[in-house]
């Protein structure tokens, strides 16, 4: 090889990975956009459902006075199914067997399947059961792993029932020599929530000891009302059978204790310093959702913050909180001998961290995320002297191969952060009016015809009033910004009104008649008008007729 082919070879490996690193920090963005948003539709969805339930609450209350009769106080809303006559008298013979639930998973897992699961009074059989199974069950479990046994922790699936199928032909069925531990978040996101709790409960009532069930915070009716799971129901079954799931639900354990010294549950720790396992133990947990602020509602949502977080602090995600090693150190001191909470909760793009030198570790096992984030699953196996081994894979579902391209990855999400941001760009079109006029009125540049920003003023922009910490420079082509500013140059100032015109509605303001008689300074007077209002969405549904 000559030294002229040599620098060739140089040359086109250093621009290779000048690619394949700008390409990596973009996907870097759109992830950590993704998940700025998903934070911020849950603590929208979380606060719709507090300002509903105080409102309830004060209908029920000014309806009791009114009525003058106080109703005894229940334990659980009931739901559309309980004391229902058909309820009671289902077919009580229907009981899962391997043989069947092999057979089930099997017509799941083929291409193409998208019916309904099974008769409607065998699963409301198998509902019933399960509630009864857990409901006799403690808010903390311990297990004891003996010599030679394993325990696999399965995060989050969200009717992501295709991981499940992989984990478990991986992994085999439950034995006693390996038992597994499916740690919440079992519905909504995936198109198969149903599927994935059938599978779940049959391998509990099945097996029994050898299978293990936290409870999610999408394991609420209102999360679980907004985010898919309602909606499979009512298309699958109908109401009563959504009921009946989410009194299920009311009955599934909050934490599991492995060994004495690891702790398993489904969000993180509490803001309030003190909790201990006892109190954990005391909490009536047979409601359809955590109270608001409570210990409940703490164990099911928080997480861990970065390396030098300290203390609790506020959550994005509307419930829980952000807490530190300083603040595990303190939980641990309260509860000896534990050494380690595992959780999960969170998507990772391996499917698994480790934070605070391995106090805290989170798997998630839904790989391809909402069919848009191209992460990996993970499972996490712990051996009886509390080390673990971490399992990490990607359920493809494209190809023939049976591996999804990267590229295809890559596409989806870029196209689902688009649609997300552009939404909220839409609604917030006249506060980013004003707030980039208002930029334009105190910088100091020299007056333009044009209304023009930097790029840096239109990012900041987009950080204030949408309230989202993105890097929308790394994501503006997405958001049909320019490549070319009004002075020709590339990243350049550019109009912001041309611009925010691209996400006003589409509404006819005008509907001008094409006559010869028609002045015509009048009507181009009144197109520029429209387009104005148009633009500046001053005005709704006008209408003008011009009838010569």
């Amino acid at each position: 090889m000559t030294s002229t082919d040599m620098k060739a070879v140089i040359l086109v490996q250093r621009l290779f990975r000048g690619f394949k690193d700008r390409h990596k920090y973009r996907r870097r963005a759109l992830l950590d956009a993704w998940d700025e948003l998903e934070k911020k539709e849950e603590s929208e969805l979380r606060y719709t459902s507090k300002a509903m339930g105080v409102m309830t609450e004060m209908y029920s209350k000014i309806s009791k006075n009114l009525i003058g009769n106080e109703e005894e106080k229940r334990e659980r809303r009931p739901s559309a199914v309980v004391d229902r006559e058909d309820v009671k008298s289902l077919k009580k013979g229907f009981k899962p067997t391997i043989s069947w639930l092999t057979d089930f998973m099997d017509r799941v897992g083929k291409k193409g399947y998208d019916g309904k699961p099974m008769p409607t009074s065998d699963l409301m059989s198998i509902l019933e059961m399960m509630k009864g199974t857990l409901k006799s069950l403690p808010n903390v479990i311990d297990i004891e792993l003996e010599r030679k046994q394993v325990l696999l922790i399965v995060g989050d699936l969200h009717g992501q029932v295709k991981d499940l199928l992989h984990i478990l032909k991986e992994q085999g069925f439950p034995t006693k020599e390996r038992i597994f531990l499916f740690n919440g978040d079992f519905v909504d996101r995936g198109k198969f929530s149903i599927e994935v709790c059938i599978i779940l409960f049959c391998l509990k009532a099945l097996f029994g000891d050898l299978v293990y069930l936290n409870r999610g915070n999408h394991e609420a009716d209102d999360i679980n009302a907004r985010d898919g799971f309602q909606n499979e129901c009512v298309s699958k079954y109908d109401m009563q059978v959504y009921h009946k799931f989410n009194e299920v639900f009311t009955t599934l354990p909050l934490v599991h204790i492995v060994n004495k010294k690891t702790m398993i549950v489904h969000g993180g720790l509490c803001w309030d310093a003190g909790v201990t396992i006892e109190k954990i133990r005391d909490i009536d947990r047979f409601v359809l959702h955590p109270p608001w602020e409570s210990m409940m509602e703490d164990l099911l949502w928080s997480d861990p913050g970065g390396p030098k977080h300290a203390g609790a602090s506020h959550n994005d995600r509307g419930c829980g909180c952000i807490f530190g090693e300083d603040i595990v150190d303190e939980f641990f001191e309260d509860n000896p001998p534990l050494t380690r909470v595992i959780r999960s909760h969170e998507k990772k793009e391996s499917g698994f961290q480790s934070h605070f030198h391995g106090k805290v570790l989170t798997v998630f096992s839904a790989s391809n995320y909402c069919g848009d984030n191209g992460n990996n699953g993970a499972v996490l196996e712990l051996f009886p002297n509390l080390s673990y081994r971490v399992h990490t894979f990607y359920a493809a579902k494209n190809s023939k191969e049976g591996e999804e391209k990267f590229s295809d990855r890559y596409d989806t999400l870029s196209a689902t952060v688009a649609a997300k941001l552009i939404h909220r760009i839409a609604d917030n079109r006249l506060e980013l009016l004003d707030y980039y006029g208002k930029c334009l009125r105190e910088s100091k540049r020299p007056e333009s015809k044009e209304p023009v920003i930097t790029r840096v003023e239109w990012a900041n922009g987009l950080k204030t009033v949408l309230k989202l910490n993105v890097k929308f420079l790394i994501i503006q082509l997405l958001l049909g910004v320019p490549l070319v500013g009004v002075n020709g140059k590339k990243k350049g100032k550019f109009n912001y009104v041309k611009w925010l015109a691209k996400f006003a509605p589409r509404s006819n303001f005008l509907k001008l008649n094409e006559s010869k008689n028609s002045p015509p300074k009048v009507k181009e007077s009144l197109e520029k008008i429209s387009r104005v209002l148009e633009q500046h969405r001053f005005v709704r549904d006008l209408k003008i007729e011009i009838n010569r």
